[in-house]
């Protein structure tokens, strides 16, 4: 591991930093007033628990976004790049760990959904991690500028589909493509097929920017 690729890097350690903080703000907004918490999973904002869980789903995945920006900038490439990203979201799952056992407080005795939010949380930062390594290779080649490109995406694939779904003419299952969509069914207690479709979509993403980032790195012969 280089100076650069390290999880104790000053970027990366700043991006740690406020994902602990803005986590943090969400934990604390979440917290329920009244004794009834399950009541409040609704999102009748009193306030909503869902408010942490839709803070950190939203930050993981923008944790792999910087990450995968990050990484054309190490000493390394193709499949040792993308295991080192990998390392640094669960690095930053871990720190975040304390907030989520916390939080267990909210689901009134659904064991479950805290391990698959978790994990989907982790596969959607990697595919966002992916997509914008891939992104900011392309850029690199053609010495263009990706920045305002990379978070037009982060924030297209995180709440378009959400927000298409809501419209009544359209199929409500498109919401699971949406990372926001996702957790809120998650949360809500998603039925089997919702749990494949939500991350069965995020995972084929993820193996589409594998292939595609190989190709990448061949035709630019950084491999």
């Amino acid at each position: 591991m280089t100076k650069q690729d390290s999880v104790f890097s000053s970027d990366a350690v700043q991006g740690y930093v406020l994902l602990l903080l803005a986590c943090g703000a969400g934990l604390l907004f979440s917290i329920p007033a009244g004794a009834r918490v399950s009541d409040l999973l609704e999102l009748s904002w009193s306030p909503s628990p869902l408010v942490f869980y839709l803070t950190y789903v939203t930050l993981v995945g923008l944790l792999g976004t910087f990450r995968g920006m990050a990484a054309t900038r190490w000493d390394r490439h193709g499949w040792a790049t993308v295991l080192r990203i990998v390392g640094h979201i669960l690095f930053g799952q871990l720190l975040l760990l304390p907030y989520l056992l916390f939080s267990r407080s909210f689901l009134a005795g659904r064991g479950l959904v805290l391990p698959l939010l978790t994990l989907y949380a982790t596969c959607a930062s990697i595919m966002f991690s992916l997509i914008a390594y891939r992104v900011e290779l392309w850029g690199t080649t053609r010495r263009t500028h990706t920045f305002l490109l990379q978070y037009t995406l982060f924030g297209l694939v995180l709440i378009l589909p959400w927000a298409i779904g809501l419209i009544s003419q359209v199929p409500t299952v498109l919401t699971l493509l949406s990372p926001i969509g996702a957790a809120l069914k998650i949360v809500r207690d998603a039925s089997a097929g919702e749990l494949v479709l939500a991350f069965a979509f995020v995972v084929a993403i993820a193996c589409a920017q594998l292939v595609g980032i190989q190709r990448t790195l061949r035709r630019s012969h950084v491999v």
